[in-house]
């Protein structure tokens, strides 16, 4: 008997993952992106190719009709977001009208909106050759597919401040390095420094390219000038470098932190623990990435570790039963609870992402935790060993 045709609601539900990156699990969803990808590359390559003089005209007809084809894509992608739209999960209290219009203007749908204006200024003004530059901007839609890019965005809006102290700075020694050049050059070489906006061209340059071919000083105050503009350059150029660096660092360990923290508080072992002690927990994880297939723990081995999986999916059998965990499960606490033998084994179906924790670090947490101490004993009961015979296994 075949299966009912989906109802709309279901329909768009499925378009919504399909679109989102909610389902990047999904097999269909990770192949959409790749062409969508393919599709924003090979676009904007042909964009950088239609500016070849010497290509034929046939050539470029073929361009033309495929940058329009790629906006047919990118018109249809447009449409079936704001679709699905209504199923987003921080939007479901609103009408679909008031969804797709709070949807409409986040960040990436303007993005989104923006790669379609170029055909709309190509059809309006169609002798205007260089309009097709604009097509460039379509570039931007793969900050939707790249999480880092995301959290370059994250990282520049965080380090705003930071970033404008450089800006002013910099600024500030580009005044100083004109006037300076200013003062001691312009009465002898005045075609060159002989008024500020000269003066400040000269700076720039010597800022930004790090010295090289230009105008020289002749004098020796001129040349220590030179030397020290070509040392703050060096400074004004690697401030900014260092506060983008390090809050990116910052910023993807304070993701990991949060989906960590997030996966230790679910688990009915560490649910009582504080903030704090959580917080330590997660300084104990060691993280495992094992390919598909692999075995990760065979029955009747020793229970040494305790896995929690960040992203994944394995297959637990113990006699004929097989259990699947996924993102934000865990395994083998009991084992290691009880020092017994693995009483099922593991394998990962695909690749999986694991924090491990060992005996000796669970230990040790247990023993400055009284909470975890008691969730110990009593799950230890449960399974016919008394608190003693834990404590007992504890270094």
């Amino acid at each position: 008997m075949s299966a009912a045709p989906p109802d709309g609601a279901s329909v768009r539900q499925r378009a919504y993952q399909m679109l989102e990156h909610s389902r990047r699990r999904d097999l269909g969803s990770r192949l959409l992106d790749w062409f969508l990808i393919v599709v924003i590359n090979a676009n904007v390559a042909a964009v950088a190719a239609q500016t070849i003089p010497e290509l034929p005209p046939a050539v470029l007809m073929r361009l033309q009709v495929f940058d329009r084809c790629c906006v047919l894509v990118f018109l249809v992608e447009y449409v079936a977001r704001l679709w699905t739209s209504p199923e987003h999960p921080l939007l479901q209290r609103f009408s679909a009208a008031g969804a797709r219009l709070r949807y409409a203007s986040t960040p990436l749908m303007l993005i989104d909106a923006l790669a379609l204006l170029p055909f709309v200024l190509e059809t309006a003004f169609p002798q205007v050759a260089l309009i097709r530059l604009t097509r460039l901007i379509r570039f931007l839609k793969l900050a939707r597919y790249s999480p880092a890019l995301g959290t370059i965005g994250s990282v520049l809006r965080a380090e705003r401040r930071a970033l404008l102290a450089c800006v002013v700075i910099f600024a500030g020694v580009l005044l100083l390095a004109a006037a300076a050049i200013h003062a001691a050059e312009g009465g002898l070489q005045p075609e060159r420094f002989g008024d500020m906006p000269k003066a400040l061209w000269w700076a720039a340059s010597m800022l930004a390219k790090i010295g090289g071919p230009g105008p020289e000083p002749i004098t020796a105050l001129g040349r220590i000038i030179a030397v020290v503009t070509v040392m703050l350059g060096i400074f004004c150029l690697a401030l900014p470098v260092a506060i983008i660096g390090r809050g990116f660092y910052e910023e993807i360990r304070r993701r990991d932190f949060i989906i960590t923290f997030a996966m230790l508080a679910r688990i009915p072992l560490f649910s009582r623990l504080d903030a704090a002690s959580i917080s330590d927990l997660i300084g104990m994880l060691s993280a495992r990435t094992v390919p598909a297939a692999t075995v990760i723990v065979q029955k009747g081995d020793r229970g040494d570790c305790m896995y929690l999986i960040a992203s994944g999916l394995v297959d637990v059998s113990s006699g004929d039963t097989t259990v699947q965990l996924s993102e934000g499960d865990y395994f083998g606490e009991m084992a290691l609870l009880l020092q017994e033998r693995r009483n099922a084994t593991v394998i990962a179906v695909r690749a999986t992402d694991l924090l491990v924790l060992d005996a000796s670090d669970f230990y040790r947490l247990v023993q400055r935790n009284p909470e975890i101490a008691e969730t110990v004993h009593r799950l230890a009961q449960a399974r016919g060993a008394t608190g003693r015979e834990i404590e007992r296994t504890a270094p």
